[in-house]
């Protein structure tokens, strides 16, 4: 029993010892800068789409109503009027012109797009013509909500700067869809879009 006994204080020196070894001179220390979590950016930005809607197609015809879909996949868009659709091929259309009421994306406000005391471009409030132009592949454009208009870009061709700057303007404003075109070479859409305020404008 004394032997056990004197066997298993030795083991216990040895380890012990061997830990006191390895354990650096000055201890263990903690990293003396904070770890930082990885910065999430979003270049993802949320639009508005008026109500009214007049698509030009290559033929010089023009027929109007709500845009209610656009198909990344086939290409397609969807005109809705009077309770009956009409699905077009983005190779047939020039471009799409929308006026009318929309909705703010944060407020829910229905505001019509011609009053200039609550839609104004940053640059000139009695120009509702002028914006910014946004250009990105088909895929980077989809309608959420088809009924309030409300869709979403995913900007990818910004620098980082203009891309903040866009961001910015959008924590306030909502920036509303003006115009759509297409180049059809590198199956890329183009927006105008303007940002428009919740407030009216003094």
């Amino acid at each position: 029993m004394i032997k056990l006994s004197i066997k298993i204080i030795t083991l216990a020196s040895i380890t012990v010892g061997l830990g006191l070894y390895f354990v650096p001179k000055n201890g263990f220390t903690l990293p003396s800068h904070q770890i930082k979590s990885p910065k999430i950016q979003s270049n993802t930005i949320p639009v508005a789409l008026p109500y009214d809607a007049t698509i030009r197609l290559e033929t010089g015809e023009e027929m109007s109503g709500k845009m209610t879909a656009f198909d990344q996949q086939q290409s397609m868009i969807t005109l809705e009027r009077s309770g009956k659709s009409k699905k077009i091929a983005i190779t047939e259309i020039t471009q799409v012109k929308f006026q009318g009421e929309f909705e703010f994306i944060h407020s829910g406000l229905v505001i019509p797009r011609g009053e200039t005391k609550y839609c104004s471009t940053q640059e000139n409030n009695s120009d509702l013509d002028n914006g910014e132009t946004w250009q990105e592949p088909f895929i980077h454009f989809k309608i959420i909500d088809a009924r309030d208009g409300k869709a979403e870009v995913i900007l990818s061709q910004k620098d980082e700067s203009k891309l903040e700057g866009i961001m910015a303007v959008s924590e306030t404003n909502t920036y509303v869809v003006n115009q759509l075109g297409f180049n059809h070479d590198n199956n890329n859409i183009i927006l105008t879009v303007i940002p428009c305020s919740k407030s009216p404008q003094t």
